[in-house]
């Protein structure tokens, strides 16, 4: 921790966000706070990557964890908090960790632990970097922005080597996502690689560990393609997408991390909805199936059933309106785009 900054650092902790795309969105108003961060021990590299400056503490899985980030908030002897998070467990630890003051969403029956409650549909509306603005008491963003998050180089490096080096632009594909309803149909990804081969792309296919029968699948359909699917660590995952010259992808934590790297993005949008979590900038491109009575829902499973409005089945079918002839001009359009 930087000297002079020790006692401001000490009066305030945060609680990050838990999911991948959020801390990615959390960034602006981590760095414009400088405060101590409590966070996901695997989400720590993200603040290494963003440099932002700050103490990071990390927080893992179980009561091991649970007990060393209560010790160390303890032995800290901060003031006050805030809560990026909704959930109870959030403010708990901080209550067991002698944090004084709690500031946060008044949600997850957690109000009675809170000193400054913020209504749930004050949020409502904002973008969500502005969401977490808003949390830390900071003014919002009329354009919200990322910080650039700089993988090292050596790690890119070694991504270089295994995926080659030749003139031909580089397209990931993302196929797959937390949530079972935000994903496009594996087949589509897979027809939308060829086309991208035919127009002169190579394609590399990712994916965390549980993803691999998805990036195996695309990657099988199409020519040449790198499977990259459970082959990435986070800082892995950055530095292979920092080499991408496009990404195609499923609303996800990579798509936030694509943007952060600087990497344009063409992305799919079913279930939620991209004017709150779409990556902020103008080199994103978001492709949608058109209007449906249920869309945005918000849902990590689609509960429909029978008959669609649309198509023959209701199940995912804002999805499954999802041309591949659309989601292919759009990436062919970006790659052209950048062409000299």
């Amino acid at each position: 921790m930087r000297q002079g900054a020790a006692a401001d650092t000490r009066r305030h902790v945060v609680r990050a966000p838990n999911h991948l795309g959020d801390v990615v969105m959390a960034l602006p108003a981590l760095r414009a706070a400088q405060v101590d961060v409590v966070v996901r021990g695997w989400l720590a590299p993200l603040l290494e990557m963003a440099a932002l400056g700050v103490q990071v503490i990390p927080l893992d899985r179980g009561w091991v964890g649970w007990g060393a980030a209560v010790r160390r908030l303890r032995r800290e002897g901060y003031e006050r908090g805030t809560l990026l998070t909704p959930s109870f467990s959030a403010a708990w630890l901080f209550r067991w960790g002698g944090v004084g003051r709690l500031r946060g969403t008044a949600t997850d029956g957690r109000s009675w632990l809170l000193t400054e409650r913020v209504g749930r549909g004050v949020l409502g509306g904002l973008h969500r970097v502005n969401q977490y603005r808003l949390l830390l008491d900071q003014e919002l963003d009329p354009e919200p922005s990322l910080p650039h998050l700089t993988p090292p180089e050596a790690v890119v490096a070694s991504w270089r080597a295994r995926v080659g080096a030749s003139g031909a632009p580089l397209v990931g594909l993302f196929p797959g996502s937390n949530a079972r309803a935000r994903r496009w149909p594996t087949d589509r990804f897979g027809a939308v690689g060829r086309a991208l081969v035919r127009h002169g792309a190579r394609v590399v296919v990712i994916g965390g560990p549980v993803e691999r029968p998805l990036t195996a699948a695309v990657a099988a359909a199409v020519p040449g393609a790198v499977d990259a699917g459970g082959a990435t660590d986070l800082v892995g995952l950055a530095a292979l997408l920092s080499m991408c010259d496009l990404l195609v992808t499923n609303d996800s934590g990579p798509m936030h991390v694509a943007g952060a790297v600087g990497t344009p993005t063409v992305t799919l949008w079913g279930p939620s909805d991209p004017a709150e979590v779409g990556p902020p900038g103008p080199r994103h491109v978001r492709v949608d199936g058109g209007p449906l009575p249920c869309r945005p829902c918000f849902k990590n499973t689609c509960p429909r059933s029978g008959p669609g409005t649309r198509i023959a089945e209701a199940h995912e079918e804002c999805m499954r309106l999802i041309t591949i002839e659309r989601v292919s001009e759009a990436a062919t359009r970006c790659l052209e785009g950048m062409s000299p």
